[in-house]
């Protein structure tokens, strides 16, 4: 279950990931953490093929990193209990 995952995804901010930077999928945005950081927000991550910068625009309009990944996102009962700070780094 998600809840005992600790770490902040860069994408879509809920404590979602296990470890950060080891390539794991965020199962609520599906971005593949490849170690991107908000300082690297317009840089292409070569794990997913566009910048964070996108991916968390995409995650805030349509809740996946990418649209084609929409379908593999968890759902909202699999998310309830998650812990999420947003961070203001949209525009």
């Amino acid at each position: 279950m998600l809840h005992d995952q600790h770490n902040q995804c860069p994408c879509c901010d809920y404590y979602s990931l296990a470890r950060r930077g080891a390539h794991d999928i965020c199962p609520v945005c599906y971005w593949e953490d490849d170690g991107t950081n908000l300082d690297g927000l317009n840089q292409v991550s070569s794990a997913n093929h566009i910048t964070l910068f996108e991916a968390r625009q995409n995650f805030n309009t349509f809740g996946a990193s990418d649209q084609a990944a929409l379908s593999l996102v968890a759902s909202a009962e699999q998310t309830a209990g998650l812990r999420r700070e947003q961070r203001a780094t949209y525009h």
